[in-house]
């Protein structure tokens, strides 16, 4: 008797723009042009909270953090997509024609919601967006 072929569940899709409190992967440090330089290879969250402890701004205004997508949890999810990635995509997607390897090292990319669902878009645009923890 053969076993039933089993395929292996989809990986875990990340936000690549979490707030600190659901965080579990460092993805970059803002500049001061506003826009993340990624940091490879993956680092986890700690490491970035523990350099702003006490401080009062928030991590968010320093770092880009990402974590597992919580779907229904987050107003930014329309029922069956992430909404702020369609956005964030949308406003790139003609401005840029960005191919695969003209891409930013991202540590998440594998499992990026943003990225599975939009593509090489979501990516260019993904640098300029700066998580609003207000």
């Amino acid at each position: 008797m053969t076993q039933p072929h089993h395929r292996p569940d989809p990986p875990e899709r990340m936000c690549p723009s979490t707030p600190a409190a659901n965080a579990t992967v460092f993805l970059g440090m803002i500049t001061p042009a506003g826009r993340v330089a990624y940091v490879t290879p993956q680092l986890p969250a700690e490491v970035a909270l523990a350099t702003v402890a006490g401080s009062p701004e928030p991590v968010e205004s320093r770092y880009r953090l990402a974590g597992p997508c919580v779907t229904s949890s987050c107003g930014f999810w329309t029922g069956d997509h992430c909404g702020l990635g369609a956005r964030v995509a949308d406003s790139y997607r003609e401005v840029t024609g960005a191919t695969e390897a003209e891409l930013p090292r991202c540590a998440i990319r594998r499992s990026c919601r943003w990225y599975a669902e939009q593509g090489a878009a979501a990516c260019a645009a993904c640098s300029h967006v700066v998580t609003d923890a207000r």
